[in-house]
């Protein structure tokens, strides 16, 4: 029976990248690009991403948050199945590096059970670009949420497009690769291209 469902946020949940969503508001949003390449061939630990990416959100008001998440532009589909998933009576969990000052929003708006993130620092309202918690294990997060919930891991699926999202598919009942990479393709045990399709993969795995 699934009882859960672990979500990743960018090119599954949203068009893009959420680390750099700040910089980008800001207009120095190419420090992002230049290092994400780096990590795709292995030059570089995802960590040095997140930690020069984020220090490009020096300067931010944190009064333009709403601003910087009214640029998000979703996948097509996603709100609707989340909000199908819910009417299910299943649990969902965002499992993202985003800033958790942000993924409140997502919470808000497409009713999370839990969501994770990196907690960066603001003083006077105003982010320092430095990230005081890092929570960038996405595996360590979801077998948190689930000694939290009280859900056992073959009670939990997980959908996301690459790598880190593969660690998690071996660690629940089954994973979904969303346009995925090469990695998430063979850890996964469904491939799809729309986001929808995942209410009947949940359907028929729940016969």
């Amino acid at each position: 029976m699934i009882k859960l469902v672990f979500v990743d946020m960018s090119k599954t949940l949203i068009k893009g990248s959420v680390v750099n969503s700040g910089a980008e508001f800001l207009g120095k949003g190419d420090t992002y690009r230049e290092l994400y390449p780096k990590f795709k061939s292995g030059e570089i630990p995802y960590k040095e991403v997140l930690l020069k990416s984020f220090a490009c959100w020096k300067g931010l008001k944190s009064s333009d948050l709403p601003k910087v998440y009214n640029r998000f532009e979703f996948v097509e589909g996603a709100k609707e199945t989340l909000k199908m998933i819910k009417e299910m009576g299943i649990q969902t969990a965002l499992l993202s590096n985003v800033a958790t000052h942000l993924a409140e929003f997502f919470k808000q708006e497409l009713n999370f059970d839990f969501t994770t993130g990196n907690v960066l620092e603001v003083k006077n309202g105003i982010f320092t670009g430095k990230i005081i918690e890092f929570h960038d294990d996405k595996v360590k997060e979801a077998m948190e949420i689930l000694h939290v919930s009280g859900i056992h891991p073959s009670d939990a699926i997980s959908i996301g497009d690459r790598k880190d999202d593969a660690k998690v598919f071996e660690k629940v009942k089954f994973g979904v690769a969303f346009n995925g990479d090469e990695t998430a393709r063979k850890a996964a045990k469904y491939q799809i291209t729309n986001f929808k399709e995942l209410i009947n993969i949940i359907k028929k795995e729940s016969n």
